[in-house]
């Protein structure tokens, strides 16, 4: 069984693999197969009814399918309609030379003739890496397609000319897309927007962000939206992709960098006004979130105008 790493939006440096555009009559299929990476198709003309698992999706113009790895998954278009589309294939970061394949694995198939495609059993023991700290649905409309449309023209035609540095500046491209989903997805808070809990869990975050005491939000937030604590902070993970305790450290965190970017204040008065009150635990809490203690990213913004 394949391992499961996780990335979280701090480490997250996609790795483009293959990019090109299509189009397809009703003629156009791809059978049953299954995909050893991400891949994002975005339809900018007609529909055209995806599967994913056990499901069927009809999507069309403006729509972006979400597809990851190893995950059965199929593509054919009404009688009588036609589609075009953007892909992407690509790992959430690099992994190593050991562990990239070859474009040939999806481009060299005969999509049409073929009942199903046949399972490249040496990718099967890849590993597998999963968002951390948010998820994409299946499928989202995407309101602002021309912002979309754009990010994905730049990016085929990056990957198709590869000029120099072309690596940084397709990562790039597929970042602003990634960014467009969450706005499409996720609440400036990073609640759901489908969550039926919404409501409850911006109050949570609103009264974390004013320093609440952490018990006594849950607690007083749950009683008055008559559940109980413990499912509060199962709806919250649910919401959000992150414990409430986990949350709550970001939130300190980014609080955090904010007063050492203001200046005037000592790491124990920083911690203090994070709500830490012991400072080695601070900085290794700091350290671990942002890769270098408080000390050093204090160092490190001097002499900068912020």
């Amino acid at each position: 069984m394949a391992s499961i790493i996780g990335v979280s939006l701090l480490q997250l440096a996609p790795y483009v693999r293959y990019v090109h555009y299509n189009e397809g009559s009703e003629h156009y299929r791809v059978p049953r197969r299954v995909i050893y990476d991400y891949e994002f198709i975005y339809l900018t003309r007609g529909c055209a009814i995806f599967t994913l698992g056990d499901e069927e999706f009809l999507l069309k113009a403006g729509d972006l399918h979400v597809i990851p790895p190893f995950t059965v998954n199929a593509c054919r278009v009404p009688q009588g309609g036609s589609f075009a589309y953007y892909a992407c294939h690509f790992d959430p970061l690099y992994m190593g030379e050991e562990q990239n394949f070859s474009d040939e694995i999806y481009v060299d198939v005969d999509y049409a003739n073929l009942p199903e495609v046949p399972v490249q059993e040496e990718l099967l023991e890849r590993p597998v890496l999963r968002f951390t700290d948010f998820e994409l649905p299946p499928f989202v409309h995407c309101s602002t397609p021309h912002k979309v449309t754009g990010r994905f023209a730049d990016l085929l035609a990056l990957f198709n000319e590869r000029p120099f540095g072309y690596q940084a500046r397709v990562r790039a491209c597929l970042l602003d897309i990634i960014g467009l989903l969450l706005e499409e997805t996720h609440t400036a808070e990073g609640i759901k927007q489908d969550s039926p809990h919404k409501a409850m869990i911006a109050e949570m975050i609103g009264l974390m962000r004013h320093g609440s005491d952490t018990e006594f939000t849950v607690e007083g937030v749950a009683r008055s939206y008559g559940v109980t604590t413990k499912y509060a902070r199962t709806l919250f993970k649910q919401a959000t992709g992150l414990s409430l305790s986990r949350y709550l450290a970001t939130l300190r965190m980014e609080r955090a960098k904010e007063l050492l970017r203001r200046g005037g204040l000592s790491i124990a008065e920083v911690a203090a006004e994070c709500g830490y009150e012991d400072l080695h635990y601070f900085s290794r809490l700091f350290k671990k979130h942002e890769g270098l203690p408080p000390r050093a990213y204090s160092d490190s913004l001097r002499g900068t105008s912020l």
